[in-house]
């Protein structure tokens, strides 16, 4: 049984028929996002010319705001500034990554490719400049994950095991030893946020036509960006992680997918559960004999590198305590702390739900890494960090990219796989 997405072959624009899609849709959707963009860029306009006056004038006093008392006068007007600031920068990227992507499907429809092309080099070459901005604007250095204890080795449980891109900073300042940690720690985020949005991509591809797969980089940009705060080495490489091993799993690469997970193990912990997701994609339809080796097959994997994890780096705990108690806490006297940081994800989350019932069988499957999550994040997590959910941005973002693929009408990819039945 072979897993290979089996992909239509794309002829020229001149020999090939368009999608599926109604005559009056397209111009219809060039019109709309045209008058996104220019909305987007009026609002920027506007606020990089009166939003700090306009600010001004609310904390003053001399306006006054429209609903209730926002400003509190233990903080400084610069406080509210620069929050205002990040927020416009924030969404106002995101709202042009969005313009872009959908110029980018509008003509790519219109000009279908069999190959990456410029428009798909220069979409990501975007994405990751967004990126990385998101990074440098909303990122700060934590008390508790300071980066030169983490490079040292002294770092809190269980931040101390989760060393995969801890040693590629390493291996920076090894070779360039006047590097700055903070230096190191970018250069990265970088080489991370490259391979989650390649892989990402890839895992996409077998369920949207493959030229018009920088869709799915787009909503894993979207999704991951606003989760971004206190500095780690470790959250976008969980992505990347989870996208390149589900594309192993799902294409029957078994090799490679062993080997994935055993990387992912040092980058973090909850690589356990792609066992979870190996288990149900494949339950009942490989023989349980060989199902039963791939999932020992992992668990060894997992006990040999956490254990080799705890040789080297001894700590007296695998996570923090109290937890639990805390996130109840919250739930309890704080449940709009812990809505405010899900609700972006649990938006995606009901769009993805929407195609569950016709998305294919092993990506409906896959789906048990979401409770698997949560159930982890309320013992031992914090339930207002919603990074702790970015191992389930490849299979949402797929979910997504099946919906498209069904809703458009695209000529695309027939799935002729087991992943895909």
């Amino acid at each position: 049984m072979t897993l290979a997405v089996e992909v239509l072959p794309v002829r020229s624009a001149h020999h090939q028929r368009g999608p599926s899609m109604n005559s009056t849709t397209q111009p219809r959707l060039t019109t709309l996002t045209t008058f996104a963009t220019m909305l987007v860029c009026v609002i920027a306009g506007g606020y990089a010319i009166f939003g700090e006056r306009l600010i001004s004038a609310l904390y003053s006093g001399e306006i006054a705001f429209p609903v209730g008392d926002f400003f509190s006068a233990e903080r400084p007007l610069q406080f509210y500034l620069l929050k205002a600031n990040r927020i416009v920068a924030n969404w106002g990227m995101l709202l042009l990554a969005g313009c872009c992507t959908m110029y980018a499907l509008l003509y790519r429809l219109k000009h279908p490719a069999s190959s990456l092309t410029l428009v798909d080099w220069s979409l990501w070459a975007l994405f990751m400049a967004i990126g990385c901005a998101f990074i440098l604007l909303n990122g700060y250095e934590g008390d508790w994950y300071r980066l030169g204890q983490i490079l040292g080795w002294t770092g809190a449980p269980p931040f101390q095991h989760r060393v995969l891109f801890v040693w590629l900073a390493q291996l920076l300042r090894a070779l360039l030893p006047d590097m700055p940690v903070l230096g190191a720690y970018l250069v990265t985020q970088i080489v991370a946020l490259a391979l989650a949005l390649l892989a990402v991509r890839l895992f996409c591809t077998l369920f949207i036509r493959r030229d018009l797969a920088f869709t799915a980089q787009f909503l894993a940009l979207a999704m991951w960006a606003p989760t971004v705060s206190y500095y780690t080495f470790y959250d976008i490489g969980i992505v990347a992680v989870y996208a390149l091993a589900l594309f192993c799993l799902f294409q029957r690469r078994f090799g490679a997918y062993l080997v994935i997970f055993a990387l992912g193990t040092y980058n973090h912990e909850n690589s356990l559960f792609l066992m979870a997701a190996c288990l149900f994609a494949w339950f009942s339809r490989m023989p349980m004999r060989q199902l039963a080796a791939l999932l020992a097959a992992q668990l060894a994997l997992y006990i040999l590198v956490r254990l080799s994890l705890f040789h080297t780096l001894p700590t007296h705990a695998a996570w923090q305590s109290g937890k639990l108690a805390q996130n109840v806490e919250m739930i309890l006297h704080t449940p709009g702390r812990v809505m405010t940081s899900l609700a972006p994800l649990l938006l995606w989350y009901a769009a993805a739900a929407a195609g569950l019932r016709t998305a294919p069988v092993m990506l409906r499957r896959a789906t048990i890494i979401l409770p698997c999550l949560v159930l982890t994040s309320i013992v031992v997590g914090q339930l207002n960090e919603a990074r702790l959910f970015n191992a389930f941005i490849p299979v949402t973002v797929a979910l997504l990219c099946h919906q498209i693929q069904l809703r458009a009408g695209f000529a695309a990819a027939r799935p002729a796989n087991a992943a895909n039945a």
